[in-house]
């Protein structure tokens, strides 16, 4: 893309070993929440049709963006939407309390040269993997409305916030299995991706890229039916920092409290996040004994669940019993981010 002096800036389909050595050392966030992602691999394994917009100096990689390509099908027709998984960030653009994001002209090259690769489609500066030149694109994006670094970049950089996500921490110090959970097995996955596809058919940027991933979607069956169903993931973090009291109380306190401490190890903290939720009308009550059992199934004790503001499985889990541990371990909302490129206003 560019290169002058020291500064270089490109866009690749592969990662070196610059750019897998900043993903793999990067902690995310910085006011609130701070921790580093320990699964990347397996997570970059999972993503198809990956960019890498790398910025370097002095032969250093300083920056990158990973965004995964999905051709997704809206309202007024097919649009390329590229997902911005990771923003791994080094010290050029670090900011802290004494040293904010300035408005104006901060490593203006650097940032005009994000701000250009943001506005428009990969494949239209002649890297891609076939999509559609021609199509309405947008870069999307979720941020922790408490990380002031990433929201604000992130409007310097052209994204503009476009709606609101909660995160909710579902916990159980003592899950317990439920018999009329199962394992869906193969043959029923495309019924199943019917029922999805019904249920979100108002949600925008809906993609069932990922769903099934490792063969793990499991439903609650009621005389025999399908009423209930969800994806979990298993992750891995090593948390650094928690904002509040709370946050001192888990990374504190709670590791060293006779039997309360196996339950949250901030060096090895397992989860499964919680993705393609179903429920059948009629049938939201069994949504919480699914996510316990699924606590269970994979002997862990928290679990994290991400709905935009406006979705109906909002207020679902808004009065659901979210366990004790949840009381420590409350999440902002975030923001979700976007810029768009050859879209009209109606679109």
């Amino acid at each position: 893309m560019f290169e002058r002096g020291s500064i270089e800036a490109g866009v690749s389909l592969d990662p070196n070993e610059g750019i897998m050595h900043l993903l793999h050392n990067m902690t995310v966030g910085t006011k609130g929440a701070r921790y580093l992602h320990k699964n990347i691999d397996e997570r970059m394994a999972q993503l198809p049709n990956k960019y890498f917009m790398y910025l370097k100096r002095n032969n250093e990689i300083k920056g990158v963006f990973v965004s995964a390509q999905r051709t997704i099908q809206e309202d007024f027709g097919v649009a390329n939407a590229y997902y911005i998984r990771y923003l791994a960030i080094n010290e050029m653009f670090q900011t802290t309390k004494d040293k904010p994001v300035k408005h104006g002209n901060p490593d203006g090259m650097i940032k005009r040269l994000t701000k250009g690769f943001l506005s428009k489609a990969p494949v239209e500066l002649g890297i891609g993997y076939g999509e559609d030149e021609s199509l309405p694109s947008f870069h999307y994006a979720f941020f922790d409305a408490e990380n002031f670094r990433s929201t604000d970049l992130s409007r310097l950089l052209g994204m503009e916030p476009i709606g609101t996500f909660s995160t909710f921490t579902f916990t159980r110090m003592s899950p317990k299995p439920f018999s009329s959970i199962e394992k869906l097995e193969k043959v029923h996955y495309q019924s199943m991706k019917e029922r999805l596809n019904t249920q979100y058919s108002d949600f925008s940027i809906y993609t069932d890229q990922y769903m099934f991933s490792g063969d793990n979607y499991f439903v609650w069956r009621e005389n025999g039916e399908i009423v209930a169903g969800v994806q979990p993931n298993k992750c891995e973090w090593e948390v650094k920092k928690m904002g509040g009291f709370a946050g001192v109380f888990m990374l504190k306190l709670l590791p060293f409290i006779p039997m309360l401490n196996r339950y949250f190890n901030p060096k090895k903290f397992e989860f499964i996040t919680l993705d393609y939720i179903y429920v059948k009308p009629g049938h939201e009550d069994k949504l919480e004994p699914l996510f316990e059992g699924l606590l269970k199934h994979f002997n862990v004790n928290f679990s994290l669940i991400f709905q935009d503001l406006k979705s109906p499985f909002y207020s679902v889990l808004s009065g659901m019993d979210m366990g004790f541990i949840s009381n420590f371990s409350k999440v902002p909302d975030g923001k979700i981010m976007m810029t768009h490129n050859k879209t009209t206003e109606e679109q």
